[in-house]
């Protein structure tokens, strides 16, 4: 039998990772409409930005895209774009507020938004803009990087989803959470899609841990799932992710898995272990150049190839690429050009010759 085709959706260049630095509002803005345009040209997936407003992993006064108004923009300027916004949940958004705005791009998009949630807390970000609580931790993993997300970020999460479905029904919601509190809430209209998508994104782990994390209301709500992490640790998240859903009663298969990661095209292997090893990556992203490379798609052609190849295996249906040649877009082009069609629908073992790491 043979699969559908991967999708192939895109981050935006929106300034998050310092990629705008030095640019000005009409570069950033023109670079963004180009990438949507190129996206929806090509129609393998999504456009995806995030709900932030500073730079990760080192906060800098450069230009950051606020992500719901360039997303209303986007959908405007380019129609027929898919588009996904990753946003963190409660206490640093509103419910109530991410449900209209959700609702409201849904239809000035033509319904094609899919709204994900992240457990992940960009702490620096949040106490600047005066919305983390005092007893948040001050820290993430590294210097100013996002902390992946504790029981009660998780349980956040849940509780986001839980409210965000109540609310786009139109009827007036009452909740009295451990996050979420609303009184006679409301959101009209409510969006266009009827579920609108909700999606998770979860680093993988060791051995399934990161399927275990979730609550039960993120697992039963959401439609799909965006793993960070190695082939291997998704592959056991996937497996352990529908276990979950079975539990529930829910349909396993009513979520589509994705993995996002980090992506940039070079033009032969010697090339790419060069700019891996090169100080400014290891200092800037305090990764060993081997786990870097083994959670993102770096490589040539072929070892990209191979290395999508061994992820649709693992059960991988779709792939969200933010591009490390920001604002440069040859990684981009490249890989919906040249190396997507490449890869075949039947989602086998590597095929190819690159040496993809695993």
């Amino acid at each position: 039998m043979t699969a559908a085709a991967p999708r192939w959706s895109v981050v935006a260049p929106q300034g998050a990772a310092g990629e705008l630095a030095g640019t000005g509002g009409p570069e950033g803005w023109q670079l963004l409409l180009e990438t949507a345009r190129t996206v929806r040209r090509h129609g393998r997936g999504a456009l995806w930005l995030l709900d932030r407003t500073d730079t990760t992993p080192r906060r800098a006064p450069e230009p950051v895209w606020e992500g719901w108004t360039a997303l209303a923009g986007l959908a405007a300027a380019v129609p027929g774009l898919e588009l996904g916004l990753l946003s963190p949940a409660a206490p640093f958004r509103n419910a109530a507020l991410l449900a209209k705005r959700a609702a409201s791009t849904d239809h000035i998009c033509g319904g094609r938004l899919a709204l994900g949630l992240t457990a992940a807390a960009y702490v620096p970000e949040h106490r600047s803009t005066g919305v983390a609580p005092p007893d948040e931790p001050a820290d993430g993993p590294s210097a100013g990087g996002p902390s992946p997300g504790d029981e009660r970020a998780h349980r956040a999460v849940g509780e986001t989803a839980e409210a965000l479905r109540a609310l786009w029904s139109g009827r007036p919601v009452t909740l009295t959470g451990e996050h979420v509190r609303l009184t006679a809430a409301h959101c009209v209209p409510v969006p266009r899609q009827d579920p609108l998508p909700l999606v998770l994104r979860l680093d993988a782990g060791e051995e399934g841990a990161g399927a275990r994390l979730p609550a039960d209301a993120a697992v039963r709500e959401c439609t799909a799932v965006q793993w960070t992490g190695e082939t291997r640790q998704v592959a056991a998240s996937v497996e352990e992710f529908g276990k979950r859903r079975t539990a529930l009663g829910t349909d396993p298969g009513g979520v589509r898995h994705a993995w996002a990661a980090e992506c940039r095209v070079f033009g032969s292997v010697l090339e790419r272990d060069r700019w891996l090893c090169s100080p400014h990556e290891v200092q800037f992203w305090s990764h060993h150049p081997d786990l870097l490379a083994r959670r993102s798609l770096y490589g040539t052609p072929d070892q990209i190839t191979d290395r999508a190849r061994s992820l649709l295996a693992a059960g991988v249906e779709e792939f969200v690429l933010w591009f490390r040649d920001y604002p440069d877009t040859t990684s981009l082009d490249r890989l919906l050009t040249e190396i997507a069609p490449r890869i075949d629908t039947t989602a086998g073992p590597a095929a190819g010759t690159g040496g993809a790491e695993e």
